[in-house]
């Protein structure tokens, strides 16, 4: 029976490395099974200790955090990646959600939010601090979208999003509510959910900020 959550930790400075080992144990339910100085250790120690948790910082010699991300992905899904880093740029939240990150933090977040954040990916929930993902979403919501205008229809049938589909993603990177998409379209809120169901498969992304940031980065969506 599973007791806790088991926490990998990869990061190239000691002194972080060990501290957050030393404040992680002061949890209870929380274990540090695995210390990681750069990315293919970090891998390799994923794929032998299995851990719930790893907690990946960007910056690394040879195989930085976002190819980290990527590869830990593929190797080991089970595992919850939380970024910790010094960066608060948008460009690097984009790129570690595409690399399927649950979460990001700051290296100057309070102790108590590091500790909340490894609960909360544990748990399945995504962790991006609100003022980094309004950033992500600035110029996006700078551009005079209209519905249908595409960079590529070839992008859109290798997705073979429905029109539906295509509407609700629109709402979705509009931020939205499910109540206020299914006014719009005049439809109940349980079809919503079902057509946010089938979008989030096709796309192969896990929540509706997944989504939205996809849509976004691929530029799904273009100004008249």
């Amino acid at each position: 029976m599973k007791t806790g959550i088991k926490v990998l930790i990869v990061d190239d400075h000691p002194l972080l490395r060990q501290g957050l080992k030393t404040l992680l144990e002061l949890e209870g339910e929380i274990e540090v099974v695995g210390l990681a100085s750069n990315g293919p250790e970090g891998l390799r120690l994923a794929q032998q200790l299995k851990p719930d948790v790893v907690l990946l910082d960007i910056n690394m010699p040879g195989m930085n955090g976002i190819e980290v991300a990527k590869e830990m992905r593929e190797r080991q899904p089970g595992a919850a990646i939380l970024v910790l880093t010094i960066h608060d740029d948008e460009t690097y939240v984009k790129e570690m959600i595409r690399s399927g990150a649950k979460g990001y933090l700051l290296k100057d977040a309070e102790p108590r939010e590091v500790v909340a954040a490894i609960r909360k990916v544990a748990a399945g929930e995504s962790v991006y601090p609100t003022d980094l993902m309004e950033r992500v979403m600035e110029h996006y919501h700078a551009l005079e979208v209209k519905f249908g205008k595409l960079q590529s229809a070839a992008a859109i049938s290798d997705l073979a999003l429905t029109t539906r589909e295509l509407e609700i993603l629109r709402f979705i990177v509009e931020g939205m509510s499910n109540k206020e998409i299914a006014a719009a379209l005049y439809i109940s809120e349980k079809t919503v959910k079902n057509h946010i169901t089938s979008l989030l498969r096709k796309l192969n992304v896990e929540d509706r900020t997944q989504a939205a940031v996809f849509a976004v980065s691929q530029g799904l969506f273009t100004q008249e």
